[in-house]
């Protein structure tokens, strides 16, 4: 059977937005749908009114090397086995030590990254993909074949995406030690993208690793990839340090986005968990950080124009989401879903957990600067209608029942719109029990069905609708799962083109809207909070998906 190197859809033009522009301004990039397609970038729009548009200094052409750059995050992950995790803060930290085999470039296209490529076989079955030869991992073994099956046969099971693989998945072999062959059952458009960096993506690892730590989680001496930057220690509360890998496989094509080149400059990155938003700010400002994994828009307005301090307003990264459990409980029950749907005035959760100016708000539940913004059922978006709310709950039967909301204030955001949610849910006839919890305590209640009814929680960016668990899998918190959605996203990952994807996916947002598992409220702005010693980050890398810190430098 002919084969063919696998081909990319382009998204039409008009469906695509513009580029980052300067310092405190909100920043609108134009990235597109990566899921096997390929970006093309428009101009860029204005900054919204209002905001201030101070310009960058110029960016020095030549990189310094040396120093320690240092990140405060919001506090420190139990573990970096990213396999297992789809926290940000382990994305922000993991995605510096390992790799994938493929990633995306400044346009957000998917490209190789640990691969040289990948050729599809004419009827789609067949995906063969050729390794770099020659890639090092931290513990001086060399990157063959045998580690991809291991490391996939690993993720596969736990990472939602690989969850969205197995029914189209035949097997995965290792053909030589530089060749991987993945065939198919049914043609998947989406393969590429669904391998690549991401949140709780397929890193590669050494087999040896994986063999030896089998089904647990990897331990400190298990964090071994391919990354620019390894491994050195944690301690508890205290920090995670990582040093450049002075071995890395570079590779010789210049950085673009998440691809490319990746010069490590610094020799350190220091992760220091600093839950307090008041802490972290001050400590940007006194130099003690040099990045910060977030900020509230309060924190912001106190900063002022310190010139010690660069804040970059970017497109939105996420939106928030109020979840719910759609397989155990009240939840079970649509109608009840939708009443929590009919309550929800969107604005004042946006004014709670961002503040004026940092958020917009959009029915779509992609997100606005991608090729696959929709309009479809705006109409149930943003109800605020907490009559329609009771007359839904008294057609049900809703008998008084509290309803359970989890959260946690160690992310004040979702903490905020659970706040929210409770006043709009109590107006329109629910009766609310707020549960509070440390982050630790809210995860392992949330794997438990029979002991949440609603969570909050935000949907991160992601290029592609197939990339995003919620609407891939039946497995991600609140499990919604009917037959019109698993067909929608069939059809979505197996799409030939561009057009066919695009109604797929209009189809699956208005059965997102129609059953209800869980409510969008807004578009949040990202926000870049760092030091103005450090040069060519928001330049060379992506935030949408966490920064990589392998191609700035800090200026001395």
């Amino acid at each position: 059977m002919g084969k063919q190197e696998s081909q990319v859809s382009s998204p039409s033009p008009e469906r695509v937005l513009g580029q980052r522009m300067g310092r405190r301004t909100v920043v609108r990039a134009g990235v597109a749908g990566a899921a096997g397609l390929a970006a093309i970038p428009l101009a860029s729009a204005a900054a919204s009114p209002g905001r201030p548009a101070n310009a960058p200094a110029a960016v020095r052409q030549e990189a310094q090397r040396g120093g320690k750059l240092v990140i405060a995050s919001t506090g420190q992950p139990a573990g970096l086995d990213a396999h297992f995790s789809n926290q940000r803060t382990v994305a922000m930290i993991t995605w510096q030590m390992y790799e994938a085999l493929f990633t995306f470039d400044a346009d957000y296209k998917t490209v190789p990254m640990l691969a040289v490529g990948i050729e599809v076989s004419a009827d789609g079955l067949t995906n063969t993909i050729t390794l770099r030869q020659g890639v090092m991992f931290h513990n001086g073994e060399e990157m063959t074949a045998a580690d991809v099956v291991a490391s996939y046969n690993r993720w596969a099971p736990v990472a939602s995406l690989g969850l969205a693989i197995a029914p189209f998945l035949e097997s995965i072999t290792e053909v030589d030690p530089s060749t991987v062959q993945i065939t198919l059952t049914s043609p998947l458009t989406a393969l590429p993208s669904m391998l690549a960096r991401q949140a709780q993506g397929l890193s590669i690892h050494p087999k040896s690793v994986i063999d030896a730590a089998g089904t647990d989680p990897l331990g400190d001496a298990g964090y071994i990839g391919t990354g620019p930057y390894q491994f050195v220690e944690r301690q508890a509360d205290r920090f995670t340090l990582l040093r450049r890998f002075e071995d890395y496989s570079a590779l010789d094509t210049p950085a673009s986005g998440y691809a490319g080149n990746k010069a490590a400059n610094v020799d350190e990155l220091e992760f220091i968990p600093v839950p307090d938003e008041a802490a972290r700010v001050a400590g940007l400002q006194a130099g003690d950080y040099h990045y910060l994994e977030e900020i509230i828009p309060d924190q912001i307005e106190a900063i002022g124009e310190d010139p010690a301090v660069n804040i970059q307003i970017l497109p939105p990264r996420s939106y928030g989401v109020i979840i719910m459990n759609t397989v155990d409980g009240l939840f079970a029950d649509v109608a009840l879903r939708q009443a929590v749907q009919a309550a929800i005035a969107v604005e004042p959760s946006g004014q709670a957990t961002h503040g004026e100016g940092y958020f917009e708000l959009g029915p779509g539940i992609m997100m606005p600067q991608t090729a696959w913004a929709s309009e479809v059922s705006a109409e149930l978006y943003n109800q605020n209608d907490p009559e329609k709310c009771q007359q839904l709950l008294d057609a049900a039967g809703y008998d008084g029942t509290p309803i359970r909301i989890l959260c946690t204030q160690e992310d004040l955001g979702d903490y905020n719109a659970a706040v929210v949610a409770q006043q709009q849910l109590e107006q329109g006839g629910f009766t609310v029990e707020l549960e509070v919890s440390d982050e630790a305590t809210l995860d392992e209640n949330l794997e438990d069905d029979a002991r949440w009814d609603i969570t909050t929680n935000a949907y991160v960016f992601r290029p592609d609708p197939v990339l995003i668990a919620a609407f891939a899998s039946c497995a991600a918190d609140g499990k919604w799962c009917s037959t019109a959605k698993v067909d929608a996203i069939n059809r979505l990952q197996t799409g030939a083109d561009f057009e066919t994807r695009f109604a797929a996916f209009e189809e699956l947002q208005a059965i997102w809207y129609e059953e209800a598992p869980a409510v969008k409220l807004v578009n949040n702005y990202g926000v870049a909070a760092l030091s103005s010693q450090v040069m060519n980050l928001v330049e060379s890398t992506h935030f949408e998906l966490e920064p990589e810190f392998a191609n700035c430098w800090l200026e001395q």
